[in-house]
């Protein structure tokens, strides 16, 4: 497959690790490297003409880093030097974001404390548990509604340890977010100079904001007019515009205060509501099939997040010619394990209690 080139500042791509924001911005909080950055740009033509599209360009943030990738690596760059040895966290049972987050901390001397609630039962949601069980300790909550007594219950424990930082659902704080503001430079430096059309708006998923809010500020950040495009995929009343842009503006407020001063430009913010379907981590026929289309580009993408951003791709195409699809999903932080840790079997047990399988 045909990858874009980093075209600003080409030499410094041999390096593996480009941040354009420290240019903009002398005095960044400590960083932790995890990434290879820029992550590959893909032009997709085949399936670009299948979606009726003239271009599709698609951000490859699942092979941004080693042994995973993924959205979440760039935001836990940041916050993996600042965090304190106690990290208490949420999510659901198939959180990539604990996984990550999991993952990364394992031999930090950082110990994370998951809370997690049910979602529906799938292969991804058992190896993304089996994931973050390896290196957390985990706390199941019997449903969303008994989730904030679990996290108290949770919290209250370790801070009796000894110091403890809370890192909310999806990692999704300014602090974070300076990495996908990065990364929204890292797309406009790829794409200029290019023959590749730029993309008019870039379609991402919308779980806790803090990846469409980065993207905003960044191109806010390059003066660059590309449009971002966030696809619910869980509750209404969390996953709002203006939770979004609360997030992007307390960014902004800490990129001032590392010396980048940003305003709101000429790029906007639309939310599209209608692939959420019957509620967070349950499937819908349109993400089934988009799945479906990007397996057969080579691009793995999961039903909970990235099917459902790309099922809105053929929506738009009616009023886009060019976009970019930005792909957060890494199946390494999904993948089954060899054993089964009987946690996991109770997780199984309650989701499929909640939401039994068609027999």
């Amino acid at each position: 497959m045909h990858r874009l080139p980093c075209t600003d500042r080409a030499e410094r791509c041999t390096l593996k690790t480009v941040i354009p924001l420290a240019e903009l911005a002398s005095r960044l909080p400590g960083r932790t490297r995890l990434g290879d950055f820029p992550s590959p740009l893909e032009p997709h033509p085949a399936l670009a003409t299948r979606l009726g599209l003239r271009t599709l360009l698609v951000k490859r943030d699942d092979l941004n880093g080693r042994p995973f990738g993924g959205n979440k690596l760039r935001g836990l760059e940041w916050l993996l030097a600042s965090v304190t040895p106690g990290i208490v966290t949420m999510g659901g049972y198939g959180s990539t974001w604990c996984a990550a987050l999991a993952t990364a901390a394992a031999g930090t001397g950082r110990q994370v404390h998951a809370v997690l609630f049910p979602q529906p039962w799938s292969r991804d949601v058992s190896g993304a548990l089996s994931r973050t069980l390896a290196s957390a300790n985990v706390t199941l909550a019997r449903s969303r509604w008994t989730l904030p007594l679990a996290i108290s219950g949770v919290w209250r424990a370790c801070r009796r340890a000894g110091p403890v930082t809370w890192l909310p659902a999806g990692g999704a704080t300014p602090l974070a977010i300076l990495g996908t503001v990065n990364a929204a430079l890292e797309l406009v430096a790829q794409v200029q100079g290019t023959l590749v059309p730029r993309p008019e708006a870039v379609v991402v998923p919308f779980g806790s904001g803090g990846t469409a809010a980065g993207l905003l500020v960044g191109m806010w950040l390059a003066k660059a007019p590309i449009d971002v495009y966030a696809v619910r995929v869980t509750d209404p009343w969390f996953a709002t515009r203006r939770r979004i842009l609360g997030l992007a503006r307390d960014t902004m407020t800490l990129l001032a205060a590392a010396g980048a001063e940003v305003s709101p430009g000429t790029a906007r913010l639309y939310l599209i509501g209608d692939q959420l379907g019957p509620g967070y981590g349950h499937s819908t026929p349109r993400a089934v099939l988009a799945q479906a289309l990007f397996a057969e580009a080579g691009i793995s993408v999961d039903l909970t997040y990235g099917a459902k951003a790309s099922a809105a791709l053929a929506t738009l195409a009616g009023s886009f010619r060019h976009l970019c699809f930005w792909n957060t999903f890494d199946p390494r932080l999904t993948a089954p394990s060899e054993h089964e840790h009987p946690l996991l079997r109770r997780a199984r047990e309650q989701a499929e209690k909640l939401w039994p399988h068609p027999k």
